[in-house]
């Protein structure tokens, strides 16, 4: 048993009440820390967000996740609800790239490739000599640079842009391979190749789902799961206004239901985007605020069309389409949502989830919603032939919404790691420092919970 697997007689403070804050707080309460959780909002979860309406459940923040989410599956079983977990529809897994006014379907495997009209024959033929390539690369090498160097400029042009611009809302051309997606590195530095790589991947056995998956009662289910499961350990409507050393840990200063409070603690996780870790940090450590203020965020909008399918024979069976850059489609793409899961939509309609603005469209934080509905009509309307007649169709607006890992990004990360050092017992967690997906997520708060504890085992007041 590692030597940290044992949080009895610590008092953690965890501060945030997104998947990764949840996820550390499950976590440190397994291992025996006393632990309470500090959140601005009355409502768990951050970034996932189900409404409903209706008959419709939309989904504003994470739409899916996929059976290789080990960690988040294991959450899942812990709070109960394994059996809400409920997999995409077989036929609707198809993925598309819109490219020369067409929607071009995604090859599922090498033996698809010469069917695929997403890219063209001597683009295809470039990218299957990527086996053939060299080990290479520079340190803090973009994402643009990684795919022009193992798969063409044509693969880079498409097919880079927009993996980017539908996982970040971002460029490949700023984003450092490292970080965003290591995996790449990873399976070039050991296979010499990246398709060896993809080939070698063993096939998810034992998930309760199959394909992509989400939870019957909408995605937020599990945040508000956990929440409850913490029980009064959740603060909800308290948000930490400081925090302050006190000998070998911490004071926190919350606003409650009715006054300021304060809650010492042995040791503290912040799992807070960038920006509010910084403004917590800046009176105890102004170089660790300067590092995290330094990280950009890309801001994202999402229109939920909903509309009759008797109505509109367009087809929309799949998983949905990115839209490359370079295609000036205005959106980033779209989640066929009903067509995944039909219990998103009323009997006999359809939903549509389109994706606007990020660091890509400058001006679209700042449209009205008049504006961003119909551009995603318009769009919808190049893609399909003809835009549906509209039942419902909602705004979603998240600013700052998802960490850029720029170059130089993972050098980042270890400098403010070790300028934390200097400070009692305090960890970090969030999609900012080990990927974006949920996954990751709830991987980053349990690894916090680890750091934290052997932080706390070596100081003296623990001995």
């Amino acid at each position: 048993m590692h030597a940290a697997e044992s949080g009895q007689g610590c008092r953690i403070a965890v501060v945030g009440g997104g998947i990764s804050g949840l996820s550390a707080a499950h976590h440190a309460r397994e291992l025996g820390a006393d632990v309470h959780l500090f959140e601005a909002s009355h409502r768990p979860g951050g970034w996932i967000r189900t409404t409903r309406q209706e008959q419709w459940t939309l989904e504003w923040g994470p739409h899916s996740l996929l059976p290789s989410s080990s960690s988040l599956i294991q959450l899942i079983d812990r709070v109960g609800l394994t059996n809400s977990l409920r997999s995409a529809e077989p036929g609707a897994r198809a993925r598309y790239i819109w490219r020369r006014g067409a929607l071009r379907k995604l090859p599922s495997s090498a033996l698809t490739i010469p069917f695929s009209r997403a890219l063209s024959p001597v683009g295809w033929a470039r990218l299957l000599m990527e086996p053939f390539i060299r080990r290479g690369g520079v340190e803090e090498e973009t994402v643009h640079a990684f795919f022009r160097r193992r798969f063409g400029e044509e693969a880079t042009r498409i097919l880079a842009d927009a993996m980017v611009a539908g996982s970040s809302g971002g460029w490949p051309q700023q984003l450092e391979v490292d970080s965003f997606q290591p995996l790449l590195r990873q399976w070039e530095q050991q296979y010499g190749s990246v398709l060896a790589g993809l080939l070698r991947r063993r096939a998810v056995r034992g998930a309760p789902f199959s394909g992509p998956g989400t939870l019957a009662d909408g995605m937020d289910s599990l945040p508000h799961a956990m929440a409850a499961e913490l029980g009064d350990r959740f603060h909800g409507g308290s948000p930490v206004e400081a925090l302050e050393p006190a000998g070998e840990g911490w004071k926190v200063h919350y606003r409650g239901a009715y006054a300021s409070n304060t809650e010492e603690v042995d040791g503290i996780i912040l799992a807070l985007p960038a920006p509010a870790c910084a403004a917590l940090l800046a009176p105890v450590n102004d170089t660790s605020r300067a590092i995290l203020e330094s990280i950009p965020y890309a801001s994202l909008s999402l229109v939920q069309i909903g509309y009759d399918a008797r109505k509109w024979r367009a087809s929309a069976r799949g998983f949905g389409f990115l839209a490359p850059r370079s295609e000036k489609l205005g959106v980033l793409g779209a989640i066929w949502s009903s067509s995944l899961f039909p219990f998103r939509a009323p009997p006999q309609h359809g939903l549509t989830t389109v994706f606007l603005t990020g660091k890509r469209d400058r001006g679209g934080d700042s449209c009205s919603d008049k504006v961003l509905v119909d551009r995603s009509l318009d769009a919808l309307r190049r893609v399909h032939g003809a835009a549906p007649e509209l039942e419902l169709a909602l705004v979603g607006r998240t600013p700052s919404a998802i960490p850029q890992a720029t170059r130089g990004h993972r050098r980042k990360i270890r400098r403010l790691q070790h300028e934390l050092r200097s400070l009692p017992a305090l960890a970090l967690s969030g999609s900012y420092l080990q990927g974006i997906s949920l996954e990751s997520c709830v991987r980053s708060g349990q690894d916090a919970v680890v750091e934290l504890l052997d932080r706390w085992k070596s100081s003296p007041e623990s001995s």
